[in-house]
């Protein structure tokens, strides 16, 4: 009897544990929810433009000095290429402007009629043997040309002298023609009443001839000096127009020279920095398009792209055409990684925010839709450890669009055939 009910006693329990166990999965697959996910792969990408970093001239490739993926500064050197000019052509334009820029302001004074020559403080500290120079040649100049005035106004002054004095002369003769001319006037009336003889008006004739000569020849001389003073004056004017003429064009050169040079040295020196080609921002080089030591850069060309290093990475991934009616931008996502990696670190969480309008055809996957997804985090982290994203890092995409039980996910079958059954064409 007992071990009747024993046995009974287990059925029981058999039986309620099995009814438990059914009502149990009964209710944990009508009430359990599982994801309805679309599947597509990726990798990630930054959100804004990559920086190019360009090389105006191009040149020959002297040393590579960062490496793809690596991080970089602001201004740190990415590259070095051969220098085109040399620092012997840039000291030797440096030293041609100093002595432009000393002749410039030495021609300047000259212009202005200075008598003494005052140069520019940084001329004369950085340049003092040059300055010495510039300045004896200002002397030097200056004496000679104050030299030829002076020689010509020496010689107006003596034509002046002379000139005077042959005046003075012709005024005496003038008023001694005179008083001769009064001797012949009465030696006429004389010799006409036969008081005088002949001999003595032929001597005062004669006298007033000589006087008549000599005036006519010392107003000649007077005239002549008077030229000779006009001509002197004349040159004087001449050698005045000729220097101020001279420094005018020697200026002129001088300057137009000198800026000629700056505008050269500016580009050697241009030249000269841009042989270190510099990352515009903080970030990662993504590209390297020049790895051989020796190549070539062509004018214009991109060298290195940088990806920011504070800009926003999102995953950039191709969904089949068929899973495209499912998916829409907001629905959440998760994301792991291609590599075996993706068990060890797990997933991160992410919002759908692009569905390319139309396909895009890839030679290897055919037809798809570009999706482009936001990250919640920029790292995967597990037990302690961190996996950072980088640009062009793989990634697997699931796309949440949806959840439904565990009861509708195991009859899904049987009803499509349900629905199938029944029927004849």
């Amino acid at each position: 009897m007992l071990e009747r009910l024993l046995r009974l006693g287990g059925e029981r329990l058999f039986l309620y544990t099995a009814t438990l166990l059914v009502v149990g999965l009964a209710l944990w697959s009508a009430l359990g929810r599982i994801d309805i996910v679309a599947h597509a792969t990726g990798e990630v990408i930054p959100s804004s433009q990559v920086k190019s970093v360009q090389h105006l001239e191009g040149g020959i490739v002297a040393e590579i000095l960062v490496r793809e993926g690596q991080r970089v500064a602001a201004d740190q050197p990415l590259l070095a290429l051969q220098s085109i000019s040399s620092d012997a052509q840039v000291d030797e334009l440096g030293v041609r402007l100093t002595a432009l820029a000393l002749d410039v302001a030495r021609l300047q004074a000259e212009a202005a009629g200075s008598s003494d020559l005052e140069l520019p403080p940084a001329l004369l500290r950085d340049h003092p043997a040059e300055s010495q120079r510039t300045q004896a040649l200002f002397r030097s100049r200056r004496d000679n040309y104050q030299s030829a005035i002076a020689s010509q106004q020496k010689a107006i002054g003596q034509r002046e002298q002379a000139v005077a004095e042959i005046s003075a002369r012709l005024r005496n003769t003038r008023n001694s023609l005179g008083l001769i001319d009064e001797q012949v006037r009465i030696s006429n009336d004389l010799l006409r009443d036969n008081l005088t003889n002949r001999y003595n008006h032929l001597a005062l004739l004669r006298d007033q001839s000589n006087l008549r000569s000599r005036m006519d020849e010392d107003a000649i001389a007077v005239r002549r000096g008077e030229l000779a003073i006009e001509e002197a004056r004349s040159q004087i004017n001449g050698i005045r127009h000729a220097h101020e003429q001279e420094v005018k064009e020697q200026l002129a050169a001088a300057l137009r020279e000198h800026d000629e040079l700056q505008q050269r040295s500016r580009r050697l020196s241009d030249s000269q920095s841009r042989t270190v080609l510099r990352s515009p921002v903080d970030g990662f080089v993504k590209t390297l398009h020049v790895v051989t030591q020796g190549g070539v850069i062509q004018p214009g060309k991109t060298v290195v792209d940088i990806v920011p290093a504070d800009d926003r990475l999102i995953v950039e991934g191709r969904l089949p055409v068929y899973e495209v009616g499912h998916v829409s931008v907001g629905q959440p996502t998760r994301i792991s990684l291609s590599s075996a990696e993706s068990t060890r670190f797990g997933t991160i969480g992410g919002t759908v925010i692009h569905i390319s309008p139309d396909t895009l055809v890839s030679q290897d996957s055919g037809a798809y839709y570009r999706v482009r997804v936001e990250t919640n985090a920029d790292h995967f982290a597990s037990a302690g450890q961190r996996y950072q994203l980088y640009p062009g890092v793989q990634v697997d995409i699931s796309i949440i669009t949806g959840t439904r039980s565990v009861l509708d996910y195991l009859l899904t079958p049987f009803l499509g055939y349900a629905d199938k059954a029944l029927q004849e064409r």
